[in-house]
């Protein structure tokens, strides 16, 4: 917890988020500030003002007793102190395996993969193509939203400076912890609107149809090597996951699929890849969710239930504090085996109304229930549609990917047991980690890799899901268990 005050910068005109974001104060609203998501709270160490309605459905009477608010909802004026929970700055994220050399490397380049909730970058010797180290940090745009939808609306409301030194600044850290220069050449990995808010590049056809990037080539920007994207929603950060697993190189279809807030997906070989984009939102990295959470210490992470007792691990063996992606899809595959929730979804009548408790204070509701088909049954029908488009079944794959930090924690079999990944590719899957970052270390240490990173940009096809009649009925059949 940090407590922060405001002297005299507050005349009542704007939200106490607002005036955070102002002065360079860190704190996440998934929501943007809508005051629908309820996570940007702060709590009052002088007198609270009084909340607005939208406030209650967020938090209980014992907080708002205790000053608690939610900073996109309030107003105050004049001075005021508030203490704000940074437990996220602790989020656990994967990077890839280092080598500590123990030595600053003559030529140095730091490989760096931009996501839209969290980043990674390694310090790279591309003479003796080894990683000296690495380090990973919190993309701290998500006050303005936790998807990319949210900030290219930011962007378009006059907030794009505001985004590009949020972005850099965060980087800026990233390259203090290596103690190297921001001179050092970089190698940028990230999905296309970060590319953009990064560079500071407008965002209004990033929006709306035909939905047209400004330039995603593979070129140099202020020294630093942007890799090549797709489209506006498939970027350079699943053009380096494809090179990174060899699916360009390989003989038999494989499938990569990137479970963040943005779904994308891919499937191919060497002589054809397709790909395809859906919006799954954030309740797989704890977004939406009513008592969701980065992956903190305290972060519920994975939960058994037995005869009807609730058995839990938690980040770092914390109390719990709330639930991680990975804990949100075993408490919904725990409540389908235990029968507390049937098909459709609908949380058993018994359910007391706050909804099933996992721990003090943790509980998992109907609404987040709800949440979660919307997001398996959008991975699950891009994956679906994607599947049907290439002209291939399940059999004919050879390999599935799973890339992300994410990934690397997620119980393979009870993602397939609510329907979020095909039962027919178990025995296939694999988690394979940040391939983001993978794929930008690889372009650093072999320059000719440029050529594959440009030939998959330029040549895999994509799928509009958005136009797809195969992929709206898939959606509709995936919202079941």
């Amino acid at each position: 917890m940090s407590t922060i005050r405001f002297s005299g910068n507050s005349d009542g005109r704007k939200s106490i988020l607002e005036i955070m974001r102002d002065k360079g104060n860190r704190i996440h609203a998934d929501c943007g500030g809508r005051g629908t998501c309820g996570k940007c709270r702060v709590r009052f160490i002088s007198d609270a003002p009084k909340p607005l309605d939208i406030e209650k459905e967020h938090l209980s009477e014992e907080a708002l007793r205790e000053g608690v608010r939610l900073a996109c909802q309030t107003r105050v004026s004049g001075d005021f102190t508030v203490e704000i929970d940074d437990s996220d700055e602790a989020m656990e994220i994967a990077a890839i395996a280092e080598e500590d050399l123990g030595e600053m490397p003559l030529n140095p380049v730091v490989a760096i993969d931009i996501g839209t909730t969290t980043l990674a970058a390694a310090l790279l010797d591309p003479d003796r193509k080894k990683i000296i180290k690495t380090e990973t940090g919190v993309n701290h745009q998500r006050s303005f939203g936790a998807d990319v939808i949210s900030r290219i609306q930011a962007a378009n409301q006059g907030k794009g400076e505001e985004l590009k030194e949020l972005i850099r600044g965060d980087i800026k850290e990233l390259l203090s912890s290596f103690g190297v220069a921001e001179s050092v050449p970089e190698i940028i990995s990230a999905n296309t609107t970060m590319q953009h808010l990064w560079q500071g590049l407008p965002c209004e056809t990033l929006g709306v149809a035909p939905y047209t990037p400004v330039d995603i080539s593979c070129r140099s920007v202020e020294g630093c090597t942007l890799l090549p994207g797709i489209s506006t929603y498939v970027g350079a950060d699943i053009v380096s996951g494809i090179v990174a697993v060899g699916m360009d190189q390989a003989e038999k279809p494989c499938v990569l699929i990137d479970l963040g807030t943005n779904g994308e997906m891919a499937i191919g070989n060497k002589d054809k890849i397709m790909v395809a984009s859906t919006a799954a939102g954030p309740a797989f990295e704890g977004g939406n969710i009513s008592c969701g959470t980065a992956g903190i210490p305290g972060a519920v992470s994975s939960i058994t239930i037995e005869d009807e007792a609730v058995k839990y691990d938690t980040i770092g063996n914390q109390l719990p504090v709330g639930l991680c992606g990975t804990g949100v899809i075993e408490i919904v595959y725990e409540l389908l085996k235990n029968e507390f929730i049937d098909d459709t979804g609908l949380l058993d009548e018994d359910i007391d109304e706050e909804g099933f408790k996992i721990a003090d204070q943790v509980f998992f509701t109907q609404k987040d229930i709800r949440e979660v088909q919307l997001a398996k049954a959008a991975i699950r029908a891009g994956l679906e549609t994607l599947l049907q488009a290439y002209g291939i079944s399940y059999d004919q794959v050879g390999a599935a990917y799973l890339a992300g930090g994410f990934g690397l924690k997620i119980n393979l079999e009870k993602a397939c047991g609510i329907g979020l990944l095909p039962e027919e590719l178990l025995d296939r899957t694999r988690a394979v980690g940040n391939t983001s970052l993978e794929g930008a270390v690889k372009y650093a240490f072999d320059e000719s890799m440029r050529s594959r990173f440009i030939e998959v940009a330029s040549t895999a096809e994509e799928v509009s899901l958005a136009d797809s009649s195969v992929f709206q009925d898939q959606y509709m059949e995936r919202m079941y268990f």
